[in-house]
């Protein structure tokens, strides 16, 4: 019964988990919208040079370092209470915490001139400051995960995410005002951020002590500092870059971008509004991906090379389904977000500029949700580091490739790289995992009837939009939201009677979707 109640409450904490990193990326996708109106297109490329680094200090503070912690102290579980292995751990995140924060501290002058924008010198040295604030929060949810409590992580995610928007969105409101300087659109970051990670730090304390009391139960026992830099730093980082597909995407752009459009004759101004517009496109990225990914992890069962070990056939089922749910939703997205671009651009960021880059980078949507899925995969199966190697050489050919298209081809060079980028992450993640399914066929998709859905999709949104602007011109954001909402609904309506009526999805493989089961055998 005990381990029954122990399952249920494992299983229940990874929902939430999963739930609130969904919810965290929505939010954190749609801030950006109130923060582009308010401070422009310069403010939002403000905001993106910097947000690179925030978003690589949370990714450490929420994946990374607790994930690492949680391992070691579940491998070693007589360290469970031994509060002098947690100083010890600390001692070692906070060595780290401090070598980034010096060195993008003192190194922020050179940072802001390899981007092209010396005036990024101040905000560079301001954000840095984040870092230090990691070991903090991370100690404490790699002891609560390693009591199986995911709730607290969860939690604190959220309450960092909400915290983080409010106060950026107020900066922004502070910056349309005149009241501040547009690049002090970065102080709000720093400040926000560090905020948000003092208060998740506060809640996660107070969690624990409440569930767990935090005695002063010292021992005598210590492992030897160089033994925990492999389990704790080494294994941190590995699961942090695994998070980061998009992020390193970003911080790419961020330092090959405004130099190449330099080169192709921009003035800055122009340079840093180009990247500004670019950078709308990662908002839409982002939720897609995360959505589309978490969605078909979650509603196939867990992969695992134990799975695979003790029922090869079932768990390749499983594996064909997983790849086949995120296949759809992405598609369709990519699909539906191609077509309606030039509404979503102005409904969203109140112009349509740069629509042609977008949609050129919105392809990127397919092979990004199947890359970050595969990886899910092949960790699952504990190729964690391969993972991580495919990102980081994935990193260096989207720097080489802005290095030589951005100066000739613009914000569409920047567009083509990107989506270059992640075709060779997800095809060497696909070959790696073909690798360890033996040769077994990953991908059983009517390919056919996928395109016919899609196209269907895309038909039925361009007559909508040919019908409506015939009749109705949008002069008001309401009435353009109306209209871009009816269209994602009408849509994904003609989307989703093709996949049904057609049987891509098999009655089992709908199991999941009970609605559209019953409306397909009906």
């Amino acid at each position: 019964m005990n381990n029954a109640k122990q399952s249920n409450q494992v299983y229940k904490g990874a929902f939430t988990l999963l739930l609130a990193g969904i919810l965290s990326k929505v939010i954190s996708a749609f801030y950006r919208i109130p923060l582009q109106n308010l401070t422009g297109d310069i403010g939002f490329y403000i905001y993106q040079q910097v947000y690179p680094i925030l978003g690589i200090a949370f990714m450490f503070a929420l994946y990374g370092f607790p994930a690492a912690i949680s391992k070691f102290l579940a491998e070693n579980d007589k360290e469970q209470n031994n509060k002098t292995i947690y100083v010890q751990i600390f001692t070692v995140m906070m060595s780290f915490a401090i070598l980034l924060f010096l060195a993008v501290f003192l190194l922020s002058p050179i940072l802001a001139r390899g981007m092209g924008d010396s005036l990024l010198a101040d905000p560079l040295r301001h954000v840095s400051w984040v870092f230090l604030f990691i070991p903090f929060v991370a100690i404490l949810r790699g002891i609560t995960q390693s009591n199986q409590w995911m709730e607290p992580t969860a939690y604190s995610q959220m309450i960092e995410q909400l915290l983080r928007a409010t106060i950026i969105i107020f900066t922004a409101i502070l910056i349309y005002k005149g009241h501040l300087h547009v690049y002090q659109i970065a102080d709000g970051a720093m400040i926000a951020s560090m905020m948000a990670l003092s208060i998740s730090f506060i809640f996660l304390y107070l969690y624990a002590k409440k569930n767990r009391p935090l005695d002063n139960n010292y021992s005598s026992r210590k492992f030897p500092v160089i033994y925990l830099l492999s389990p704790i730093l080494v294994a941190g980082l590995i699961i942090s870059m695994n998070h980061m597909l998009l992020l390193l995407m970003q911080l790419a752009d961020a330092f090959t971008m405004v130099p190449g459009l330099l080169k192709n004759g921009d003035t800055l101004r122009e340079a840093t509004a180009t990247k500004g517009i670019f950078d709308r496109g990662q908002p839409l990225l982002q939720l897609v991906t995360v959505v589309g990914s978490s969605f078909a992890l979650a509603l196939a069962p867990q992969v695992t090379k134990l799975n695979w070990q003790m029922s090869r056939e079932d768990t390749m089922e499983n594996l064909r389904l997983t790849t086949k749910y995120c296949l759809l939703l992405s598609v369709g997205a990519t699909v539906g977000l191609i077509t309606l671009f030039p509404e979503v651009n102005q409904l969203l960021f109140q112009n349509q500029l740069g629509t042609f880059s977008l949609r050129i980078l919105t392809t990127s949507l397919i092979f990004t949700s199947l890359a970050v899925t595969i990886a899910s995969i092949l960790q699952g199966f504990g190729y964690m580091k391969w993972t991580a190697v495919i990102l980081f050489l994935g990193l260096s050919i989207k720097m080489v490739l802005n290095y030589i298209l951005i100066p000739f081809l613009g914000m569409n060079g920047a567009a083509i790289a990107t989506v270059s980028t992640v075709i060779v992450i997800f095809i060497a993640n696909y070959l790696l995992l073909r690798h360890v399914l033996r040769g077994d066929r990953l991908f059983v998709i009517p390919w056919m009837k996928l395109t016919i859905a899609s196209l269907v999709m895309a038909v039925v949104l361009g007559i909508l939009k040919q019908i409506t602007f015939y009749f109705i011109t949008f002069e008001n954001r309401f009435f353009l939201f109306l209209f871009v909402m009816g269209s994602v609904i009408f849509g994904f309506i003609a989307y989703a009677i093709v996949v049904v009526k057609w049987r891509i999805l098999t009655s089992k493989e709908l199991a999941p979707f009970s609605l559209l089961n019953r409306w397909k055998k009906g």
